[in-house]
């Protein structure tokens, strides 16, 4: 058995032909909303999806179409709750809130590169958060980008970035940032199962995300960007968190792909071979 994590297409395909001409069991998890790409790329997804044994997505709009196309779909979220938080070092913390004492509200984004669309749009939409912040002298943005890549694309983009712009460029956890954030943007052209946006709902930060795919209730969706009001908007997104989170109780991922792979994996492998139990650290029998 194969559980396929790849994003391009035409790899999709090729694998789930392979596996289904060499009667192999095949798991494609499509980590982005389905239909982002053009004619042919959809089509190719769509036919990995069909050969798959299991096609696994991350939206009920995803989910609709892999249905459709095979009765054995699933719908499986790639977050993972975690408790533990590295703490950035002292130096870090230091300059982080040297930075954020002077303004009012502090915002954050994040992007784990700088990566575009097929219509050659920004996909994390940070070049149009910094035009909209660099007007509001009261309100900071801070942006995760341990590429380094986004800094050095801003800098070209923009003559000078807004001195209430940071940028934070080493290894981090993002939770970091939030802890110290008034409001998470997501202002994404496309999208997945946001991590981020489920770090930020246990960390009880408010998330203003584009309404680009569908998203979980408790964010406050926008269109533009450079039409949100940022002191309205903490407050809508608030009490969205308040309301909607806690009614949102998601199945644990991992139990969900251990049952995944015992469905799947043949018995006789199973009967031979012993497997971790998730919620307990001795072996036992499958």
């Amino acid at each position: 058995m194969i559980h396929l994590h790849l994003s391009k297409p035409y790899q999709q395909l090729i694998f789930a032909l392979f596996c289904k001409i060499f009667a192999k069991k095949l798991i494609i998890t499509y980590h982005g909303n389905w239909g982002r790409y053009g004619i042919f790329g959809n089509w190719m997804v769509s036919m990995s999806a069909w050969l798959a044994s299991v096609p696994v997505v991350q939206n009920a709009g995803s989910f609709q179409k892999a249905i459709f196309l095979n009765k054995n779909a699933r719908r499986i979220s790639t977050f993972i709750s975690s408790a533990d938080v590295p703490e950035l070092s002292e130096q870090q913390l230091f300059v982080l809130t040297t930075f954020i004492k002077s303004y009012q509200i502090i915002l954050c984004t994040n992007a784990w590169n700088l990566a575009f669309d097929r219509n050659g749009s920004e996909t994390y939409g940070i070049s149009d958060i910094i035009r909209r912040v660099k007007s509001e002298p009261d309100v900071a943005l801070i942006i995760s980008d341990p590429s380094k890549n986004y800094e050095k694309y801003m800098k070209s983009t923009f003559e000078n970035v807004p001195s209430n712009v940071l940028f934070v460029t080493y290894a981090h956890d993002f939770r970091c940032i939030l802890r110290i954030s008034d409001a998470f943007i997501r202002n994404t052209t496309t999208d997945g199962v946001s991590l981020s946006i489920h770090e930020a709902m246990e960390a009880n930060v408010p998330i203003f995300a584009s309404d680009s795919v569908e998203r979980p209730a408790f964010c406050w969706l926008f269109r533009d960007i450079m039409k949100v009001d940022f002191r309205d908007a903490i407050v809508l997104a608030g009490n969205l968190l308040d309301r909607e989170a806690p009614q949102m109780i998601y199945a644990d991922p991992v139990d969900d792909l251990i049952s995944l792979y015992n469905l799947y994996l043949d018995k006789k492998y199973l009967d031979k071979n012993e497997v971790c139990d998730v919620n307990c650290p001795k072996k036992t029998k499958a």
